[in-house]
């Protein structure tokens, strides 16, 4: 009953907290009230919670009887009271605990209403029409119906990408430079750098500004790209095929416009936001540069 009733003190108490924190009223009624002790409601949701907690402790004799389970929660509200009456709320461990919870609280408030918000505001109105995914295969048809033949060194290090960059500018062969992060790799089998033709659609976002503009047998500058990936490509050789069609890459096309339109109106939107708040750093180092 106490563990019980520890959680429920914390609760409580967290929950007055982060609503002055946000200065916010408490509301005047409470939804599914089953009871009430010194003005303080004992919600349907309190009793769920707590025959809940109960049940993992059957064997201790507790019961789940949703009356049992009430009498229990009104018994631990009033020892609640009573102990903020007597100050024990300042005890350390309970402050410790409380502000565990307080930011559990808060991370889940801030990435649900997040989540919510970005579905709203960014996702919902980042659609993409059927003219404006047509106007972009139109405009790069030739890039679209270009397979292109590439090599590629991919490093997390980018201190090591600019090394074998060095290396390749110095006149290494592309291929040598490559094989020295394999130890074996079979004479007869495709290489672990030799990636074949790849479609337009098959090729990452980052090197697309880049590939297309390689002349056979010329590689690329150091390419970044997201999650701390760094490459070097080599393109081998490129050949159109004509039968590519809209219809046939459409739904890739609209997937890449529509992602491109939710980071646009998502960095819009971040930075709208931030320009409208004021943010205080109560330490120097924290400041975002």
């Amino acid at each position: 009953m106490y563990e019980t009733a520890s959680l429920r003190a914390s609760l409580l108490a967290m929950g007055a907290c982060l609503l002055l924190a946000c200065n916010q009223k408490v509301p005047a009624r409470v939804e599914g009230v089953l009871a009430t002790v010194n003005g303080t409601p004992i919600t349907e949701a309190d009793v769920r919670y707590a025959s809940q907690r109960r049940v993992g402790h059957q064997s201790n004799g507790t019961s789940t009887d949703p009356t049992q389970v009430l009498e229990g929660t009104i018994a631990q509200e009033l020892i609640y009271q009573r102990a903020l009456e007597l100050g024990l709320d300042a005890d350390p461990s309970y402050q410790t605990g409380l502000r565990q919870l307080e930011a559990q609280v808060n991370a889940f408030k801030r990435k649900k209403m997040a989540a919510l918000y970005h579905q709203r505001e960014v996702v919902a109105k980042a659609s993409v029409s059927d003219e404006e995914a047509r106007a972009y295969f139109e405009q790069h048809a030739a890039q679209i119906r270009t397979e292109v033949n590439v090599w590629q060194i991919l490093r997390r290090d980018e201190s090591q990408i600019e090394q074998i960059h060095k290396d390749l500018a110095q006149g290494l062969p592309f291929e040598d430079v490559a094989a020295k992060h394999f130890p074996t790799v079979p004479p007869t089998a495709r290489k672990p750098w030799e990636l074949g033709y790849l479609r337009w659609e098959q090729i990452p976002e980052s090197w697309r500004d880049v590939v297309y503009g390689l002349s056979a047998g010329e590689a690329s500058g150091v390419i970044r790209g997201p999650n701390n990936r760094f490459w070097i490509i080599k393109l081998v050789d490129k050949r159109d095929n004509p039968a590519i069609t809209y219809e046939a890459v459409k739904p890739r096309i609209m997937k890449m416009l529509t992602n491109e339109k939710v980071q646009r109106l998502s960095d819009q939107s971040n930075r709208v936001l931030r320009e409208k708040a004021q943010i205080v750093y109560t330490k120097p180092q924290d400041r975002k540069n």
